[in-house]
């Protein structure tokens, strides 16, 4: 594949050398000797997997061609069933997506996204600075009333695309453009981890702890604990993205005044405004009341999914929806083939145990011992947890994994299991560093402001930066907390 020459020389050496180095990996993990503990067949998923993360990594290759050739390899090496790996492309997460794009396309196409976009403009767009500030704010209110990531993320998005039009922002040329969709999932994802309800593996990962551990960790008190480490973070999370990738417009195209004077020729807003507005708020309607729908359906529970294509069937609908054809949805289907391969990738590891067998083989590779002090643990087996997102697709599965299994190493070393379990839970949400690490990554991804390497990087910076507080500020916060009684089961 040739390499444009208009490319950054680091890029084009990555273009360079990441095949081989793919293919060299590949090989070395297929043909090694298979270790204790893990399958055959968790081995083919696991040469795959690298192949592919360094493919996506370096992007010799399309990302999106990437996830076919992974595909591909799960079926003709064994490391997977093929039709469990082809099943990938009928996720939720795809037609959440498609559905998202379509919503997305409507407010666009109807007026009432410019509308919306010129709106918050003159809330938070006064400079590039604040429209930032602005959407990431958005992000933890959201957080509050909306609990799923992805669902947020498709809440948001159409939002973020028409403040990037504004300020005049096109898909891989804009630093404005890139540091506003690269901000929007790492802020979803760290308002998340400061909720305790905001996404149900840290439902899951407090459910081990009550059952396993015999503590019962108070919603307060969730929030009281990670409140600080996150904004903290968040805040230096906006001030890096600034260094690292400085706006090139500082205001609206035409500045503030130019923004008024848009407003008032759009005039009074139009049916089909009025319309599309109206499927938009009845889709977020059913994704913020999902936890009380039995309550007001008589039993009956809406998906987030189910909503969106809800809310996507209304604007098609001849004499409803501002959308006349399939032609006036754009949706990036180059991403959901990406989006496929990735899960496909990650469940492989998942059901063949391979990505138990990584999990092991990290905790024992740190050589913990019966009497180790809780700190030295707690920095180790947290540490491995913030990180883990890198290899992991799934939230769920790093729960169900490293979880249970803390709290058993912690029994073992004669810690507190709330020590290790419950710090490790508060990083869950924290896969921030590549497209597949969850849902809401792989949407904005599909936007085409960034790249893979600009994703792993921001997000890399962005949880050091975490884990530096969680070491400093948060094990001293969180020991206050426990002295004083509002995290059981913590002695320190």
């Amino acid at each position: 594949m040739s390499i444009a020459k208009d490319k950054p020389k680091s890029e084009k050496i990555l273009n360079m050398i990441g095949f081989p180095i793919a293919l060299i990996v590949f090989v070395a993990i297929l043909l090694m000797p298979t270790p204790a503990g893990l399958t055959a067949q968790g081995q083919r998923a696991l040469a795959v997997f690298w192949l592919a993360f360094v493919l996506w990594l370096t992007t010799p290759i399309p990302v999106w061609l990437t996830s076919m050739l992974a595909i591909v390899l799960l079926a003709l090496t064994g490391g997977w069933d093929y039709k469990q790996a082809f099943y990938q492309f009928g996720q939720e997460v795809i037609w959440l997506m498609v559905a998202a794009f379509i919503i997305a396309s409507a407010l666009e196409r109807s007026g009432i996204g410019k509308r919306i976009a010129y709106s918050m403009a003159l809330w938070f767009g006064r400079s590039a600075k604040m429209t930032l500030l602005g959407f990431i704010i958005l992000n933890i209110v959201l957080a509050f009333v909306v609990p799923s990531t992805t669902a947020r993320a498709a809440i948001v998005l159409p939002i973020a695309l028409l403040m990037a039009q504004a300020y005049g922002a096109k898909p891989g040329e804009s630093k404005f453009g890139k540091l506003l969709m690269l901000q929007q999932p790492i802020a979803n994802n760290l308002a998340t981890a400061m909720i305790l309800t905001a996404t149900a593996p840290q439902i899951i990962a407090w459910g081990f702890i009550s059952t396993l551990a015999g503590v019962e960790v108070p919603w307060i008190t969730w929030l009281i604990a990670q409140a600080p480490i996150v904004l903290i973070t968040l805040f230096l999370m906006w001030l890096v993205g600034l260094k690292l990738w400085k706006p090139e417009v500082d205001k609206p195209l035409g500045g503030i005044d130019k923004i008024r004077e848009e407003l008032r020729k759009l005039g009074p807003m139009t049916r089909e405004e009025k319309t599309a507005l109206a499927i938009f708020a009845l889709v977020v309607f059913l994704w913020a009341t999902d936890k009380i729908q039995p309550l007001m359906f008589c039993g009956l529970k809406i998906p987030y999914s189910v909503a969106a294509v809800i809310g996507a069937i209304l604007l098609f609908m001849p004499k409803i929806g501002p959308l006349k054809s399939w032609k006036d949805a754009k949706i990036p289907w180059d991403l959901m083939v990406f989006s496929a391969g990735a899960y496909a990738v990650g469940m492989a590891l998942e059901d063949t145990g391979a990505a138990k067998w990584m999990a092991t083989a990290l905790i024992n590779a740190t050589g913990l011992s019966q009497g180790v002090h809780p700190y030295v643990a707690y920095v180790i087996l947290v540490g491995i947890m913030m990180y883990s997102h890198i290899i992991f697709s799934s939230k769920t599965v790093r729960t169900v994994i490293f979880i249970p299994l803390y709290i058993i190493l912690a029994e073992s070393l004669g810690i507190p299991p709330v020590m290790i379990a419950l710090p490790a839970a508060f990083t869950i949400a924290w896969t921030i560093s590549l497209p597949f690490n969850c849902k809401p990554n792989l949407i904005y991804y599909g936007t085409g402001y960034f790249n893979v390497t600009d994703e792993f990087l921001y997000g890399i910076i962005t949880c050091t930066i975490g884990y530096i507080l969680y070491l400093t500020i948060g094990w001293a916060w969180f020991n206050f907390l426990g002295g004083i009684g509002m995290i059981p089961g913590w002695t320190g």
